[in-house]
């Protein structure tokens, strides 16, 4: 009995085997390419330029990257079958390596599917010379917490104060200590990050460091997110529970994911009405997910719960754009208030945590500046590590 039905397993098995065979082998003759897309992506593509040196850049989605190169490049299903039209194909439209001078050229890189946002760091060399151009690149696909976000739309006819280094850090030791619920009357997450973003895209060293904007909490999300827990696999993008500050949701959601949708470090982020010479200014919280739960506090029922010590994922966030180069200083000032391990606070969810009370304002710059040259502000200091914390 049992040898018969392992019999009609594998029969089956060869049987779908088989056909997947066929389908694939019949794809190798229909392969068909479709120039018509290009006009969607070289109309939104970024430019920068050095002297004698313009660099056009765009990232391609799912959608276009498959009308394009007549493959799913995005699922990974290419034919096993050898097709010399398609390995043809794909070299014609690899862009060169070598551009000869006073001339121009066009191209694609091949890279792995990023979404929301793609970082690209293009380097052009040449006799004694080197030339760098850093890129934040959309991408085309479902909704992202944190696009086209402006000042004169978020504070309609406030006037924005601009605020010198002494009076930034007395502003912001002042600012609430911790995230809301939507009316404000219960505190949450503690505010514990300020980033000072460069004059070009704040999002740069974020994306250069593998971090990953965070989908809009929808109806698609939750159903990715609830397929990502049952089958413990990773969501890059997975949806963060809103938070309030200023009255509003996160205006920004950016986190770093690990290997599966239970583990991640987030970071949201509020635009100010301040800037600091000219630079805008946000204010945030860093935390960590250990684990997914069920909650009546959501609509979609399900939570992360975050690790105790916040500080510790501060310093982590502050670590990985040191190791991108883009900060230029950073420093810590008052305003969360100390709570130790012995007596900590709870978020909305009810998860505890603890902390030194201070948050951390980060200087974002517009180049890459080494380890050692960047400043460290003679403001607040951390205290060590409690033995308790470990």
């Amino acid at each position: 009995m049992i040898t018969s039905r392992i019999y009609k397993l594998s029969a089956a098995a060869i049987v779908i085997f088989a056909l997947a065979l066929i389908v694939t082998f019949l794809n190798s003759f229909t392969f068909s390419t479709d120039p018509s897309g290009h006009a969607s992506f070289i109309s939104r593509a970024q430019q920068k330029s050095s002297p004698g040196i313009r660099v056009n850049v765009s990232a391609l989605g799912a959608r276009e990257s498959q009308q394009i190169f007549g493959e799913n490049l995005a699922g990974g299903a290419l034919s096993f079958a050898a097709n010399r039209a398609r390995d043809e194909f794909f070299l014609k439209e690899q862009i060169a390596s070598i551009l000869p001078p006073h001339s121009k050229t066009t191209g694609f890189v091949y890279g792995v599917l990023d979404a929301g946002v793609k970082y690209a760091h293009i380097v052009i060399t040449g006799h004694n010379r080197l030339e760098t151009f850093d890129f934040a690149l959309s991408v085309p696909g479902p909704a992202f917490v944190g696009t086209n976000i402006r000042a004169d739309t978020v504070y309609p006819g406030n006037k924005i104060e601009n605020l010198e280094l002494g009076s930034l850090r007395t502003t912001f030791a002042k600012q609430a200590c911790c995230t809301t619920n939507s009316d404000g009357t219960r505190d949450g997450d503690p505010l514990n990050l300020v980033i000072v973003e460069s004059k070009q895209d704040p999002i740069v060293p974020f994306i250069a460091r593998d971090w990953h904007l965070a989908r809009q909490l929808d109806v698609a999300s939750a159903i990715e997110t609830a397929r990502a827990f049952i089958f413990r696999d990773e969501f890059l993008t997975s949806p963060v529970s809103p938070l309030y500050v200023f009255g509003r949701k996160e205006d920004v959601v950016v986190q770093k994911a690990r290997s599966t949708i239970n583990e991640r470090v987030h970071a949201r982020l509020w635009l100010t009405p301040y800037t600091f010479e000219g630079r805008r200014v946000w204010i945030g919280q860093v935390s960590r997910d250990i684990g997914v739960r069920l909650t009546d506090q959501t609509w979609n029922l399900t939570t992360h719960k975050i690790a105790p010590d916040v500080d510790f994922d501060r310093a982590y966030l502050l670590q990985d754009l040191l190791m991108s180069g883009f900060v230029e200083r950073y420093g810590y000032v008052d305003g969360v208030g100390a709570a130790p391990p012995s007596a900590p606070r709870t978020n909305l969810t009810g998860d505890p945590y603890y902390t030194d009370g201070l948050r951390a304002v980060i200087f974002l710059s517009n180049q890459t500046t080494p380890l050692g040259d960047t400043d460290r502000l003679p403001w607040e200091v951390p205290p060590p590590p409690r033995e308790e914390a470990h």
